[in-house]
Order: C-alpha cells, then sequence, then structure tokens
C-alpha cells in the first residue's frame, strides 16, 4: 500500500472525485456534501492500494475556544475512511498514525467528533473530551450536545490543560462539529 500525505490544493478533480466515491462506500448517505466540503482546506492522507484509493483521513485548520482562553487555530479532523471491503486491515490505523505525524508539525491541539469509533482513537492517543460543547453562531454561543463524541489530541498540554472546560467552535453549513 502506498500512503501519502498531501495539502488539499494539490488534490485534482480526478482524485476529489476518488474521494467521494470512497466516503460513499464507507458512509453511505451519512456523508452529506457540507461533510465532504468540511475535508477540505488542510492537508490529507491518501491511502492507495494498487490503483484504487481505500483510505483516507484530513485535517484542516478551525478556530476553537478552550474555557476562557482566546480563539485559537487548531487542527480538526475530517472524513476519516476506509474501504468497507478493506477494513481490518490497519488501513485506518495507516491513515490516522501519517495525519498525526502532519498534526505535530502544524498545530498544537487537534480535535474531532466520533460516534462509534472512540476506542480506535484513544488507542491512537487521542482523549475524550470531558467539558460541555458549543458553537458560535451568527445568534450568539448555543450548546449543541456533541460533547459526548469530541475527542482531543494534545500536543503542547498547556495549551489544553483541562478537558473540563468548556469548548466552542465557529459555526459553519452542516455540522458544527
Amino acid at each position: 500500500m502506498d500512503v501519502l500525505a498531501v495539502a488539499s490544493a494539490h488534490i485534482d478533480a480526478a482524485t476529489r472525485a476518488e474521494l467521494r466515491q470512497l466516503w460513499d462506500r464507507a458512509f453511505g448517505d451519512r456523508f452529506s456534501d457540507h461533510d465532504a466540503d468540511h475535508a477540505y482546506g488542510g492537508v490529507h492522507v491518501l491511502v492507495r492500494a494498487g490503483d484504487r484509493l481505500v483510505g483516507h483521513a484530513s485535517a484542516v485548520p478551525r478556530r476553537i475556544r478552550f474555557g476562557a482562553q482566546p480563539w485559537r487555530t487548531v487542527a480538526y479532523v475530517e472524513a476519516v475512511a476506509t474501504d468497507p471491503d478493506r477494513q481490518g486491515e490497519g488501513i485506518g490505523r495507516r491513515s490516522m498514525e501519517t495525519l498525526q505525524a502532519e498534526i505535530a508539525t502544524r498545530w498544537p491541539v487537534a480535535m474531532l467528533s466520533t460516534g462509534r469509533a472512540t476506542a480506535f482513537y484513544e488507542a491512537l492517543g487521542w482523549e475524550r473530551w470531558r467539558g460541555r460543547s458549543f458553537t458560535e453562531t451568527s445568534s450568539g454561543v448555543v450548546p449543541d450536545g456533541e460533547h459526548g463524541g469530541l475527542m482531543v489530541l494534545r500536543r503542547e498540554l498547556s495549551v489544553v490543560p483541562d478537558l473540563s472546560v468548556d469548548v466552542t467552535c465557529e459555526d459553519r453549513p452542516g455540522d458544527a462539529w
């Protein structure tokens, strides 16, 4: 298998189409056009087996506020997917290990939102967020209840010393987190 890290700006139209097909295979109708848009703007890890795209993970810059701290730009992990026919082969682990190495060179902290894959990310060093979560909207800051699936990867512990404070993201189309 070939594992490649590449910036969004260097992903051509054919690869974008392959990515959409991978996401559709992996997530079905749970992956919207907004979700696809959220995956771009940062760095991607592409995993190929021969000429077939079988794995992906990306990290994009997001502005997040931890407790009463000022807004901070962190990595936000998006669109982690493994071809369903290839799950259980370590593709997801390789994707995330490579992405985490890329994150370490760019950001002191990374976050993601997951539902069923909490144990997978914990095995890679991610921690569950224990505080409440909010979204900064045009109407103000609103609780969003996402906190149950939020996870954090702290490269610099001083940036987020307390995982029980409130965390706020800026709103965006589709899912805020």
